[in-house]
């Protein structure tokens, strides 16, 4: 299995491996374990302040049909079956990942690739890209076992699982030819900070992509949907003080705001997902008086 080279996530500093097998920070004495097949570099403190808004995503995930316990569901994502409650979401994410391979893949291609998967969740993307041979990290906050980087566990190939905070990488730089935001970026409280983060991480040339995240053309109509989302949590989960860790969502003109600031080339490839679901979406728009969000694959270079 390939390993990048680790550094602190705290002070960037070098780390080196004691006798227990576990990255030791020479300058700030951090010690960082691993543990159940995962690399441990989130901080006690990162991980006590994430705590609350850990707790809700779980609640709601559950209740939202995403925590399966079966390990073929896992090893199959991004497909699932047709009677599986997020299927339609799915069929849109299975579109995203075949943007991703046909535009971002391309453009780095010598063999394999080093890929850093940051909010990888499960970890179906970094599983799909370590079956054809490539080199795929996958980052997440989240350790849990049957919807965080504990269900790594259940794919046959191996790749490295690490815990750690997105906007506290810890990584040397320029180690990996693709660093994916995995449906995670909109989770950001500070979405510029945290692509600055991931642009260290390329290599020159690299490609660096913004993949499912809910994009809109007005901030309106993203802050409604946010606003939306906050309600149902109140009203169908029990959840009075709900918790956003980020803006919620991005639009068009961030992503091109943001380009310029990094000084790359980047396009936006939308996934429309089947007829009827999009014809679903038109109707949830008269009835809400706001645009629903859009998909895709934003890939800059």
């Amino acid at each position: 299995m390939w390993l990048p080279q680790f550094a602190c996530p705290e002070c960037r500093d070098a780390l080196v491996q004691d006798t227990g097998g576990a990255f030791l920070c020479v300058s700030c004495q951090q010690r960082y374990e691993r543990r159940d097949g995962i690399h441990r570099f989130l901080t006690r403190s990162r991980s006590d302040r994430a705590a609350p808004f850990v707790a809700q995503y779980r609640a709601v995930r559950e209740q939202d049909g995403y925590r399966e316990s079966a390990p073929e569901y896992y090893r199959m994502l991004p497909v699932v079956s047709q009677g599986n409650r997020r299927a339609a979401e799915w069929r849109i994410r299975r579109e995203s990942y075949a943007h991703f391979q046909q535009r971002a893949l391309p453009g780095v291609w010598q063999g394999p690739i080093r890929a850093l998967d940051l909010g990888a969740g499960s970890g179906w993307l970094s599983h799909r890209l370590a079956s054809f041979g490539h080199h795929a990290v996958a980052v997440d906050r989240l350790d849990d076992e049957v919807d965080g980087l504990g269900a790594c566990r259940h794919y046959p190939v191996t790749f490295a699982v690490v815990e750690a905070d997105f906007d506290a990488l810890p990584f040397e730089p320029a180690q990996f030819d693709v660093v994916i935001l995995n449906g995670s970026l909109h989770y950001s409280p500070d979405p510029a900070a945290t692509l600055a983060e991931a642009k260290r991480m390329l290599v020159a040339g690299g490609s660096l992509v913004v993949m499912d995240s809910p994009m809109f053309a007005h901030a309106r109509d993203g802050q409604a949907m946010v606003d939306a989302q906050s309600h149902s949590f109140t009203a169908h989960y029990g959840i009075t003080d709900v918790i956003r860790p980020g803006v919620g969502f991005l639009t068009y003109r961030d992503l091109e705001r943001l380009a310029v600031d990094l000084g790359v080339q980047a396009r936006f490839f939308p996934s429309r997902g089947p007829l009827g679901w999009r014809l679903r979406r038109q109707l949830s728009r008269l009835q809400s008086g706001r645009a629903p969000a859009a998909f895709g694959v934003w890939v800059a270079q």
